[in-house]
């Protein structure tokens, strides 16, 4: 019994300590005290803790404790409000959540009380950067992040999980639910970039806004190319990066929705991946020299999630399940294949969750999976080589094409080994 009583102690303490210390140093900083330093903190954990270990005896000391404690943390508040007139609550709340955590240490709740204490100790430390984040933060990123949510939790669980239609090819809830999935997916990346920024360099954000989408920066480029004829590297470059990123948000929607189809996959997506990487560390020597302002601007991605591109997708996404159920029951597996072509030219993640899906459930065999969604890889990175041909600056898709003609022939050398 002491034994546990010194562990629940101990890591009320240990965790307690780390707030403390964070706050005894900002203090330290500033020159300013608005509530307490390391020992304050320490004491308020262990006090947490004790509230809930005596409370064994009698459920009084813990509400004695609690009443006690916010009693002092209210007096506290008020008084240092009287001081400086207008200040913040930062303090004072995070020494309710330290309480909280001595309580979840006496309840040996240990996961829980490390996991609130490390995000404490997170936003605590990085005020600063929370607010600049805070600061670049445009109204339409808001409106997005709401969308999202809405369509995640609020418009999914509302949608009947029933299949409709020849071959019950148009599922609600399933059509929605990858709708979801790929958002995620686009607005992880989105986060991502904005959270690294785009002077990290135009070939990480590439590489990540290849994860948006690789189509849409094509286009962009190819734009962006005829009014910047002396820039070549720096838009091949990026291209590239991105449209080798598509293959690697490939195997991320696969190992998602069908693990098992990985290990075939892997070699034509590794294979095509990997030959653009290496295409781009070569192009990376002799990139041009380009102002970190005018490569910050190449690289303008907006926010990825809004209702309508929503929309287009899920009716993209049920269109696809119709033709791919038609392509396997009328011409079985060159059936599925035409249709990887045809979807593939606009998009490659609606065939790739169709056909994982099928996989899953046994309506499509292994090496027709991985040879249909290769064909669809495949056929979106020639297209994105015909815009920039036709839409950009010659001499910037010249060299696109020469990549994409490598990309393609290993791809093409890998499936048939594959087979």
């Amino acid at each position: 019994m002491e034994i546990e009583v010194f562990k629940q102690l101990g890591i009320a303490f240990a965790l307690s300590s780390l707030i403390g210390l964070e706050r005894e140093q900002k203090y330290q900083q500033t020159g300013t005290v608005s509530f307490g330093g390391v020992r304050t903190f320490i004491l308020i954990g262990l006090f947490g803790a004790l509230s809930y270990i005596l409370s064994v005896y009698s459920i009084a000391y813990f509400i004695i404790f609690s009443v006690g404690f916010f009693s002092l943390i209210t007096a506290s508040y008020i008084a240092t409000y009287k001081k400086f007139t207008a200040i913040g609550g930062t303090s004072e709340l995070a020494a309710i959540l330290v309480f909280i955590v001595g309580i979840l240490c006496g309840m040996e709740r240990f996961v829980l009380a490390t996991v609130i204490a490390l995000v404490v100790l997170s936003v605590m430390h990085f005020k600063i950067s929370l607010h600049k984040w805070a600061k670049g933060i445009k109204n339409r990123e808001i409106v997005s992040t709401i969308q999202f949510i809405l369509i995640a939790f609020v418009v999914l669980p509302l949608l009947p999980n029933q299949s409709y239609g020849p071959f019950g090819f148009f599922n609600p809830y399933i059509v929605w639910l990858m709708v979801v999935f790929i958002s995620a997916i686009s607005f992880a990346s989105y986060v991502a970039i904005k959270i690294f920024g785009t002077k990290r360099g135009i070939g990480i954000t590439g590489f990540l806004a290849g994860f948006l989408s690789s189509t849409a920066l094509t286009l962009s480029f190819s734009e962006q190319s005829k009014k910047n004829k002396k820039i070549i590297n720096p838009f091949v470059l990026a291209v590239v990066v991105a449209s080798s990123a598509m293959f690697f948000r490939i195997l991320l929607e696969v190992s998602v929705l069908s693990p098992d189809l990985l290990n075939k996959l892997l070699i034509p997506m590794i294979t095509m991946g990997v030959v653009g990487i290496l295409s781009v560390i070569f192009l990376w020597k002799k990139k041009d020299k380009v102002s970190k302002e005018l490569e910050e601007k190449m690289i303008n991605v907006e926010s990825p999630f809004s209702f309508k591109p929503a929309l287009k997708f899920g009716a993209f996404f049920a269109f696809i399940s119709l033709l791919t159920k038609l392509g396997i029951e009328y011409m079985d597996d060159s059936g599925l294949y035409l249709t990887s072509f045809i979807s593939g030219i606009m998009d490659v993640d609606a065939i790739t969750v169709n056909v994982a899906r099928d996989f899953v459930s046994n309506k499509v065999g292994e090496l027709s999976a991985v040879t249909a969604i290769t064909i669809a890889a495949m056929t979106n990175t020639f297209v994105k080589g015909g815009i920039f041909l036709f839409l950009g600056n010659r001499r910037v898709a010249l060299k696109i094409i020469s990549v994409f003609a490598l990309i393609l022939v290993a791809g093409g050398a890998s499936l048939v080994f594959v087979l």
